[in-house]
């Protein structure tokens, strides 16, 4: 466990820092002491401990009593966004940013973030991000940019890079006013940060790879395709129908990433039929598919990778789409055994 740092009594803006904790027992203290150790002093860290069932809880109470800055929510299991709910509702920061708990940040992650936004007046910062697997490899003496960006451009840039995480960004308090996530849905994080950029005239960027993500532990987005990623279907059609007021270039891209998605949703089932006994799914994304390739090739959105996977789904006899599916799978098994 990390000394007792001295809490800084400077009139600097208080930052609220949003962990929502959930059975995470052998990350917690890494990413915890990663915020205790911030260049970066004046923080509030809120810990809600979502029904956790390992002794993750017991950790959030140890901290809770050495540190002050630290807060701790109890609540029973409710999921993601409930718990980054609980705490948005209790923070006090004039700045927020959310950390996931397997996770951890750069030293001077906070700092670098805050006065971004402070020194150029933004509502919202982000910056960039490496795999915990690729931090041995890392070029310290790399030069990264910073820039400041209109709202359009930060749009087409989420849906270029689809950069959706809400961990990468910091905001001022006031952007988040009547913004929640949405409790129960999968890639809550696509609703939230659309939500956001439509709020906001320009947004800062940082492109130095500061938040540390964590490519140990298995979460919804990095586990086996199931009946919950399904689910994540919705976000796929948020930034269609959240992008109208933008130019063309930002429309196409919308609709790119909603037909990339829809093939994969498609392709993931037809090869795992056992989700799918009545292939009621498979008729139904098939159906979606075809109906987006439509759109896709009425706004000339063509001559791509995903244009003809688009082709395929469309003309290709089922049997044999799924066989060159199954022999890809094989073929993409055996490169990463060797």
């Amino acid at each position: 466990m990390p000394e007792k740092i001295i809490e800084s009594k400077h009139n600097s803006p208080l930052v609220s820092v949003i962990v929502p904790v959930y059975n995470v027992k052998d990350y917690l203290e890494r990413c915890i002491n990663s915020i205790l150790n911030q260049t970066y002093n004046n923080l509030e860290i809120i810990l809600v401990n979502d029904g956790s069932t390992d002794s993750s809880g017991d950790i959030c109470e140890y901290f809770r009593s050495q540190f002050k800055i630290v807060n701790l929510i109890n609540q029973v299991n409710g999921g993601l966004s409930v718990a980054r709910n609980a705490g948005l509702k209790h923070c006090s920061g004039d700045f927020i940013t959310f950390v996931d708990s397997d996770d951890w940040l750069k030293p001077n992650m906070i700092e670098q973030l805050l006065q971004f936004a402070i020194a150029n007046n933004l509502s919202m910062v982000e910056c960039g991000v490496i795999k915990s697997q690729d931090l041995k490899k890392e070029d310290n003496n790399h030069t990264y940019l910073s820039f400041i960006e209109s709202q359009s451009e930060a749009m087409f840039r989420l849906l270029q890079e689809t950069n959706f995480s809400v961990w990468r960004r910091i905001y001022k308090k006031e952007l988040l006013n009547n913004l929640y996530f949405i409790p129960g849905k999968i890639s809550e994080d696509v609703f939230f940060t659309i939500d956001c950029i439509n709020k906001i005239d320009k947004q800062g960027c940082i492109r130095e790879p500061l938040y540390v993500y964590n490519t140990e532990n298995i979460s919804i987005t990095r586990s086996p395709y199931s009946l919950k990623k399904i689910a994540a279907k919705d976000a796929l059609f948020y930034p269609v129908s959240e992008t109208k007021k933008y130019n063309l270039e930002i429309k196409k891209r919308a609709n790119y990433l909603l037909l990339r998605g829809l093939i994969y949703h498609y392709q993931r089932i037809l090869l795992h039929g056992d989700l799918d006994i009545n292939n009621s799914y498979r008729k139904k994304f098939k159906k979606e598919v075809i109906s987006q390739f439509k759109i896709a090739n009425g706004m000339n959105i063509k001559h791509d990778f995903v244009w003809y996977k688009a082709l395929l789904v469309n003309y290709t006899p089922i049997i044999i789409y799924k066989f060159f599916l199954q022999i890809n799978e094989l073929r993409i098994k055996y490169k990463q055994r060797f």
